[in-house]
């Protein structure tokens, strides 16, 4: 037991010393919980502001009705103040430009004769047109707000003008789901903590085994009385002990940084973690024993490592994904653990029953330790 702990705290030791090994399993998860949190968070607060533009050509009443409803607090936008003295035309070049700079996230521009074309009932009232930037999701999202404020203005409208008796009835109800709502940084805080053991697992292992083994450490190791179940049992012990220390750093962050507070220790909770930290080393033996060298290990290891994380909804949820993608994530074990993981602690509803969310892994786990104990060849410096 000696040997197994004095192997622990040296595989600790040694990763802490490298920089490498520090970065990743150490900083990386507290750095993108933070990034993660710091972007998203602001938007759920309303600090991430929409500013929109908008270019009056009607000068109408309709236009002006049009203008207030995109006042209104709820669209979370704020009007742009185009310099003083500007025409109308120079306003739509102007906002055109400020839109293709980045300068503004969307423009409204409301055509001539807008009024007076729908009041009268004769003519083509023209184009509401909405100008945003490619690629850029703020101001794709103003620009679907602002598509909101068009359509409300056609319902008020068609209810003004007598085309509708009433207006149209609606009724929000809550349906399932959680009693509260759940923030970004509780939704992202255990994906960012599954993500820290599975890399820790996946990529500890093959340089603890296949690396070792390169570089003649396993020789010399077994040419002492320790033996191959000690060898993992201390690489075992000490990745636990990593991993605790990278979930407490990031629990921490999210508590006192973020102000989440998640309840670890309920019982589920504490299983989901064992057996999330327990599939990771199983697939980072896995690796291990496919792999020749430690750079096909490291090949594997990434190849695995990206597919399974963006697709197993660590950081966003992932429910609402085409047919065939949905297949592969129906297998992903991070899947699985992340959804039984928050609803164990109690943030949203899974997609799937608790057996399948236990099963999924345990099957990959299994899986992983059998086809590993086939190939494997660590042991005693072979």
């Amino acid at each position: 037991m000696t040997a197994v702990l004095i192997l622990a705290l040296s595989f600790v030791r040694t990763a802490l010393r490298e920089r490498t090994s520090l970065f990743w399993f150490c900083l990386f998860p507290l750095m993108l919980l933070a990034l993660l949190g710091g972007i998203f968070g602001r938007l759920e607060r309303g600090e991430l502001e929409l500013v929109v533009g908008l270019v009056d050509l009607d000068q109408g009443p309709l236009g002006r009705e049009l203008a207030k409803i995109l006042e209104d607090p709820r669209w979370a936008l704020r009007l742009h103040a185009f310099p003083p003295g500007t025409t109308q035309v120079e306003r739509v070049v102007h906002a055109q430009k400020a839109v293709e700079k980045g300068e503004l996230h969307a423009v409204l521009l409301i055509p001539e004769d807008f009024s007076s074309h729908l009041l009268g009932g004769v003519g083509d009232p023209g184009v509401v047109q909405i100008f945003y930037r490619r690629g850029e999701a703020a101001s794709s999202l103003a620009a679907s707000l602002l598509e909101g404020v068009v359509e409300e203005f056609g319902r008020a409208l068609l209810y003004q003008r007598g085309r509708l008796p009433n207006p149209l009835p609606m009724n929000t109800e809550l349906v399932g789901g959680e009693s509260r709502t759940v923030r970004y940084t509780e939704f992202v805080l255990p994906g960012v903590v599954l993500m820290a053991l599975f890399v820790l697992g996946l990529f500890s292992v093959p340089e603890a085994v296949v690396l070792a083994k390169e570089k003649g450490i396993l020789r010399r190791y077994f040419a002492t009385p320790l033996s191959s179940g000690q060898y993992l049992a201390g690489v075992t012990l000490g990745m636990a002990l990593l991993g605790a220390t990278q979930v407490l750093a990031v629990w921490a962050l999210g508590r006192f940084g973020f102000d989440v507070r998640l309840p670890l220790l309920r019982p589920l909770s504490v299983a989901f973690l064992f057996l999330a930290f327990a599939t990771a080393l199983a697939l980072g033996l896995l690796v291990s024993a496919v792999s020749r060298d430690y750079a096909r290990a490291m090949a594997w290891a990434n190849l695995l490592n990206l597919p399974l994380q963006f697709l197993g909804g660590l950081y966003f949820p992932v429910t609402s994904l085409p047919g065939p993608l949905r297949v592969l994530m129906g297998v992903n074990p991070l899947i699985h653990l992340a959804e039984g993981w928050r609803a164990s602690l109690g943030l949203s509803t899974s997609a799937f029953p608790l057996w399948l969310n236990v099963l999924v892994p345990v099957a990959w786990l299994l899986g992983s330790v059998l086809l590993a104990a086939q190939r494997i060849t660590l042991l005693e410096g072979r």
